[in-house]
């Protein structure tokens, strides 16, 4: 008998975007601003524009009035309007409830019994063939559907304010440039055609077309940094046209590297072998020192941030801080309340990669400070301190505590950048295996994480993925088949995956394993130099199952738990529990 079985190994575009783009289509999407100023002779011909464009791209179609992208929302693509036109809805946005949108369901009970019984008999089993190729068509047709008639009644009552977009705009650069979610809605003002760009063609046009990547790179930084103002909650007091000022003197700044894993994997092994964690902190770019005079008031646009003290020949790691975060508030206002400069008491450094807007001090005096917003300001401070469990506390508010030894290796192993972390109470955990069994069951008998880890006391970080805040898995995906869907989870689509090994290869945890896959036979599938064909697997978090993730609810001692590290209080309860 024959046990395996010979196929072509997958390629990266065997299955395109979207498998209605003819040749027309391209013609008239080369026409259209900005492809018509590309040259297509400066493109090799292994990556032409044309097959870019036929494969990395779709033409999604909007009746008047329809939501486009959503608020909120984790995407994979940019988007440029083709024709119509569109309203983009800025911060503060508009609440989704107000056009009745609701989470999507999780499967119901009935489906997750019939997947416990109809099983696999193998492991690793997967669908060879086109039975599915269309999906990605369908699904757009049904996103589009949701409709929103009273646009300007909900933008006045939120106090939104809106860009018009007309052919030629750009819009979601940000989200997908900065791998974040969605700040802004996009309604349709009328039938509009608007071109989905995924992520993978948008990163090959851009290296081959240089006025692009600027125009992309401008509208990044520009209308992102105008967009990220408007968010702060330290500025909600001050007018659009004060905010919009300050877009224009506020500098970005971008401290470390976008692949900032590889980095972090070369350091972590000269770790393993010389224990030095002191020369891991020093590597890392250096954004304001302990000593020197606060230039500014720093907010974190994207990234993460340690602080940190220097002791004796050491570093004392109070804590970290992530997007949305505020350094500098309270040396700059101790310094405008006493009139003596003040100088910095911690050091701040980038964990991997940053981006930094430096506001000036003269502006934070005269709009916030002088401004009679103390309330604000002690609300900022507050905040700011919750997030650092290691920092002595000068505020009189009760705070979670965290051991800030476990901080540290939290933080040394970039574990905050985990939204999902499955975390394990060694003390609790009786060996049991439950936890894995139960994720095989869900996942037709093939369990997605292993049960070990780097390990902190009675405490073990599993080989679990951890759906981070900053997937940098995705980065060199070729395909677009590990991407992160809508509600933030990290997925990989097995119809797109080529097995290239890019993903496991780039997750700075060891969460992605490539495993040879079989058919529904069983037979082991090669190419034709009988080398298996691989897939990528990881945790999903059960996003196919209704209710909490299978290894948790498998869990009958509570020695399980998968937690948002940066939540210092959620980590604090589950710890102290």
């Amino acid at each position: 008998m024959n046990h395996r079985k010979i196929i072509q190994r997958p390629r990266r575009w065997d299955k395109p975007f979207s498998d209605g783009m003819s040749d027309k289509n391209i013609n008239q999407i080369l026409s259209t601003p900005h492809f018509s100023r590309m040259q297509e002779s400066d493109f090799p011909h292994w990556l032409s524009l044309r097959d870019i464009i036929r494969n990395d791209c779709r033409v999604r179609r909007y009746r008047k009035s329809q939501l486009v992208l959503n608020a909120g929302a984790y995407i994979n693509s940019a988007f440029l309007v083709l024709s119509g036109s569109a309203s983009l809805v800025l911060s503060p946005g508009i609440d989704p409830a107000a056009w009745g949108q609701v989470k999507a369901a999780k499967p119901s009970i009935f489906s997750a019994l019939k997947k416990l019984f109809i099983k696999s008999r193998f492991a690793e089993v997967r669908k060879i063939g086109p039975a599915v190729r269309n999906r990605l068509d369908r699904n757009t047709r049904r996103r589009g559907a949701i409709t929103i008639k009273n646009l300007d009644a909900l933008v006045r009552k939120a106090g939104a304010e809106v860009v018009a977009l007309s052919p030629g705009d750009l819009f979601g650069e940000s989200a997908v440039l900065g791998r974040t979610e969605m700040t802004n809605t996009v309604v349709s003002n009328e039938k509009t055609q608007v071109l989905e760009i995924r992520w993978q063609g948008l990163r090959d046009i851009c290296k081959y077309a240089p006025d692009f990547n600027r125009s992309i790179e401008s509208l990044y930084r520009e209308r992102g940094l105008y967009e990220h103002l408007l968010s702060v909650p330290l500025f909600r007091h001050v007018t659009k046209e004060k905010i919009r000022a300050l877009a224009d003197v506020a500098q970005y700044e971008v401290y470390g590297e976008f692949a900032w894993q590889r980095k972090f994997q070369q350091a972590s092994k000269k770790v393993e072998t010389s224990d030095d964690y002191n020369s891991l902190i020093e590597a890392e770019p250096v954004i304001a020192k302990a000593g020197g005079f606060a230039d500014g008031l720093l907010l974190i646009r994207n990234g993460f941030v340690r602080v940190s003290r220097r002791i004796n020949h050491g570093h004392y790691t109070l804590g970290h801080l992530a997007a949305g975060s505020i350094f500098g508030l309270q040396e700059l206002y101790d310094s405008w309340e006493g009139g003596e400069p003040q100088r910095l008491r911690c050091s701040y450094g980038a964990l991997g990669y940053a981006d930094v807007i430096r506001i000036p001090t003269h502006w934070i005096e005269e709009n916030v400070f002088a401004a009679d917003q103390n309330d604000a300001v002690q609300s900022e401070l507050h905040r700011q301190l919750d997030a650092l469990p290691g920092e002595k506390r000068k505020l009189d508010k009760p705070a979670a505590q965290v051991d800030r030894k476990f901080t540290e290796f939290l933080v040394e192993n970039r574990f905050v950048n985990g939204t999902q972390t499955m975390m394990i109470d060694l003390e609790r955990c009786i060996r049991c295996d439950d936890c894995v069994s139960a994720c095989a069951a869900a996942h037709d008998n093939n369990p997605k994480f292993i049960r070990h880890g780097p390990t902190f006391g009675r405490y073990m970080i599993a080989n679990a993925c951890m759906h981070c805040d900053d997937p940098v898995c995705m980065i060199g995906c070729p395909t677009g088949a590990i991407h992160r869907s809508e509600n933030g989870i990290v997925s990989i689509n097995d119809e797109t995956c080529i097995g290239c090994s890019k993903c496991a290869n780039s997750c700075p945890y060891d969460n992605i394993r490539m495993v040879p896959i079989r058919d529904e036979e069983g037979k082991l599938l090669t190419d034709e130099k009988s080398i298996p064909i691989v897939k990528a697997t990881k945790c999903d978090m059960c996003n196919t199952s209704p209710g909490d993730p299978a290894c948790v609810r498998a869990c009958s001692h509570d020695a399980l738990t998968r937690v948002d590290v940066k939540d210092v209080g959620e980590l604090a309860d589950w710890l102290d529990r």
